[in-house]
């Protein structure tokens, strides 16, 4: 049910069991699992709870150290949150990333893969991105491998995928089946500012302002989950002064750290490099891993390898399409057009001419090209995820996206600059260590030496300085993780194994801000099954307690 957004109805709607503060995949999840419940639900967000409608973005200004991304790329305020611009990726996080790891300081998860992973199924529903099979030889057939050729041992595994979505804006998704809620309302332009903790009552209570009239607002509930992001959530809490008793809340920020270096090149063709099918119908690509032995022997990080499309900015591919893209590439932001240009730098200026005569000369390239981007990318509900365009001469740019070891230095901090409804905007103090990059170093050496024991492949990069070429690695601005950590204890986390923060009973943390480590994965699918872990357990305390 959609609350009209007005002083008077929402003092008026008294006591809820839950109020779900934001409405991304963590917040939309959890309404959408407590549907048709027991609990009397609130699910609140900073702008209107109406597709597509816009938000001012200044909400989620802040300040970095200069080396990661602006804090607010790739955060939308507002209803459907990030799933707005969301990609679509669907990836699982492995078992090892919830192992303590001697050699990953600051490892483990106070609960067992499965604990998430059970889950999978349902979110993978919730996601519109097929099964949860992310075994290329189960969920896409046919017997082929990613490569033309056998592996020996098993050090790599390229039997693996990664699925993508439509991608799936939540606002727009789950909005009817809001509509229609007995027991879940939702109210739009309710800013959430600071949690005031559980008194005499046994409630808590949620000071938010309302954002177009500016007037001051308190909710009481008896649980609160914020499902704000791994920046924003912080941010509440640092600004509530809950839960950081042993000064966590903020600390232990990781992303991912990414960048595109050295070539492989495959002696024949047959390598595996489009977008594939499964057999539910759904996009996908292969990805080179490593085993769990291979990362406890090598002292590997979990990294992730896919193999690439040129760099756009060498004309020298000769590519109509990737020559269209560099010229286009200035309206995207400098993240994009890093991955584009394969630099961690700001994209260089190159002479236009080279690429104009691609496009002249491949124009019937680019018109195939176009009407695929029409039908399977405009028009299409299930999007084709992006552009890729192989190198005629068989060889592929390398990518990685690595685990980072969680650092207590990397942070989220409160500036003295504030928003305009009084609070402090948020500082990103983003750290990776020299052992981040002598990890993605051991992955380059290992890759190199099981594709190349093959004899039917190379791959190139320049060893004597791999180390320092690898430093230029970047922030993967749009995957917050670690800022409110699970932990077995206080001193260990900021919230227990439920996700409630220690201290606080009723006070939940939903999504990615919640993970003691970040995996290669792209948090979104483990964020949700974690937000499905999260509504059964609500329901079951609320069930307890009425028996």
């Amino acid at each position: 049910m959609i609350l009209s957004t007005t002083l008077d109805t929402l003092q008026s709607a008294g006591v809820f069991d839950v109020c779900i503060v934001g409405t991304g995949a963590a917040g939309m999840t959890l309404a959408m699992e407590m549907d048709g419940g027991p609990l009397r639900v609130l699910l609140i967000d900073p702008g209107q709870i109406r597709p597509g409608a816009a938000t001012p973005q200044d909400l989620y200004e802040g300040s970095t150290d200069g080396v990661h991304p602006d804090p607010s790329y790739f955060r939308r305020v507002g209803y459907g949150g990030s799933t707005r611009i969301w990609g679509g990726r669907c990836v699982p996080y492995d078992a090892v990333d919830f192992m303590a790891r001697e050699h990953v300081p600051n490892s483990g998860w106070p609960i067992a893969h499965d604990e998430i992973a059970r889950h999978h199924a349902a979110a993978m529903r919730y996601l519109d991105a097929g099964e949860a099979e992310f075994q290329a030889s189960a969920a896409i057939g046919g017997g082929k491998s990613m490569f033309p050729f056998s592996l020996r041992g098993g050090d790599i595994n390229v039997d693996v995928i990664e699925r993508y979505s439509l991608p799936t804006d939540f606002g727009k998704r789950y909005h009817d089946r809001l509509k229609s809620s007995k027991n879940v309302f939702a109210a739009g332009e309710v800013r959430a500012l600071r949690i005031l903790p559980r008194g005499g009552h046994g409630l808590n209570r949620l000071a938010c302002v309302l954002t177009r009239q500016g007037q001051p607002l308190e909710i009481q509930a008896r649980h609160i989950v914020l499902a704000t992001g791994g920046i924003e959530t912080p941010r509440i809490l640092l600004n509530s002064n809950v839960g950081n008793q042993h000064d966590l809340v903020g600390r232990y920020y990781t992303c991912h750290v990414e960048k595109i270096h050295g070539v492989v090149r495959c002696q024949t063709p047959g390598t595996i490099f489009d977008f594939e099918h499964t057999r539910d119908g759904v996009y996908a690509r292969r990805k080179i891993l490593f085993s769990p032995a291979a990362q406890a022997r090598e002292k590997l990080t979990n990294i992730a390898f896919r193999l690439h499309y040129p760099d756009v900015s060498l004309a020298s591919h000769r590519s109509a399409v990737l020559s269209a893209v560099y010229l286009a590439k200035r309206t995207l932001i400098p993240e994009y057009r890093r991955i584009l240009q394969h630099s961690s730098d700001e994209v260089a200026q190159v002479q236009a001419l080279p690429h104009v005569m691609n496009v002249v000369k491949g124009t019937p390239e680019l018109m195939g090209f176009a009407y695929k981007w029409l039908t399977q990318r405009v028009l299409a509900e299930r999007k084709l995820p992006y552009v890729l365009v192989p190198n005629p001469d068989n060889s592929f740019p390398l990518e990685f996206n690595a685990e980072q070891i969680p650092l207590r230095d990397s942070r989220i901090t409160l500036s003295d600059e504030v928003d305009a409804h009084g609070v402090r905007k948020v500082h990103v103090q983003w750290r990776k260590c020299d052992e981040d990059v002598s990890a993605i170093a051991r992955a380059y050496r290992l890759l190199k030496r099981e594709l190349e024991a093959t004899g039917r492949c190379q791959v190139d990069f320049n060893d004597a300085t791999l180390e320092h070429d690898l430093e230029g690695a970047f922030a993967v601005g749009g995957h917050h993780i670690g800022t409110a950590r699970m932990g077995a204890t206080p001193e260990e986390g900021v919230v227990d194994p439920h996700g409630e923060v220690f201290g606080h009973p009723g006070i939940h943390v939903a999504g990615s801000a919640a993970f003691p480590t970040s995996s290669h994965a792209n948090p979104t699918l483990t964020i949700v099954a974690q937000s499905i872990r999260l509504a059964q357990r609500l329901q079951s305390q609320a069930l307890q307690h009425a028996a």
